[in-house]
């Protein structure tokens, strides 16, 4: 089985640091995962925050949106846009009368280089098809590029920052998300499906800050997966594509650089 990726890595040992640091108090992983309803019957979406959280199949069914913590942001500059939770800065608070959500108004965000930052997520079962014995992982089971931070509503009362596709970012439609974020996987959504007999596996989504020239187009070149526009492009791939993930060598060919922040469950 492939060697693991020490991305995956140091992002497991940093989030195992802040649980022993808070053993009192559940840990704030710098990413969320947000999954909505699977059905209308079901109860209310799915909110991963604490990693290492148990989430049942069906409660993570759906394609996900994500959003980031402010802490996780520092190079990051929102102009008119602060941040810190509501409570503290109450006057530049606003609430929505139709939600009663608090939120920050904010415009157009660059990085340290005075660019607007895109994001990639990659979504991964480390564990198939046994905890014990994982020969077929990582399997890859979303892929999401060009991703901006939703700047014009932000859960402030949290300290986090939601994620939406660019809307001139090209590819499949899309699926939208309870607030109006959009994802546009590169790669579909494969939600989990470790064996009945299997011990719970880990899915741990990492995101990055796309570098100068990555984009959604050159992940799929990357992939293989053909151009833009081109007929059947849907997100879909086989499982050939998806399985024994190579992580390390797909970081590599896109020259990403350090994660900016992640996440985990079990199931």
């Amino acid at each position: 089985m492939p060697k693991q990726a020490s991305s995956i890595t140091t992002l497991l040992s940093s989030l195992s640091s802040l649980a022993e640091a808070n053993p009192s108090r559940p840990v704030r992983a710098p990413l969320r995962i947000h999954f909505p309803s699977s059905s209308p019957d079901s109860s209310s979406p799915t909110t991963i925050t604490s990693p290492g959280t148990s989430v049942s199949k069906d409660a993570a069914a759906l394609p996900p949106s994500y959003s980031i913590s402010a802490a996780a942001l520092s190079n990051i500059t929102m102009p008119n846009c602060d941040l810190s939770p509501v409570s503290s800065h109450s006057s530049s608070s606003f609430s929505d009368s139709a939600t009663g959500q608090h939120a920050r108004r904010g415009s157009e965000a660059s990085n340290s280089a005075g660019q607007i930052p895109h994001y990639l997520v990659v979504g991964l079962d480390l564990d198939p098809p046994f905890p014990s014995f994982p020969v077929l992982g990582p399997i890859l089971h979303s892929l999401e590029a060009d991703l901006r931070l939703e700047t014009e509503e932000l859960d402030a009362d949290e300290g986090y920052v939601y994620l939406t596709a660019d809307e001139v970012a090209g590819g499949p439609e899309g699926t939208r998300h309870v607030g109006g974020r959009v994802t546009k996987p590169v790669v579909g959504y494969m939600g989990p499906k470790p064996p009945g007999v299997s011990a719970p596996h880990r899915y741990v989504f990492l995101c990055w800050e796309q570098p100068g020239g990555v984009d959604a187009r050159r992940v799929r070149e990357v992939l293989g997966l053909g151009a833009e526009g081109d007929e059947g492009l849907d997100g879909e791939v086989g499982m050939t594509t998806r399985v024994r993930w190579d992580q390390e060598g797909f970081e590599r060919k896109l020259g990403l650089g350090e994660v900016v922040a992640g996440n985990y469950f079990v199931c």
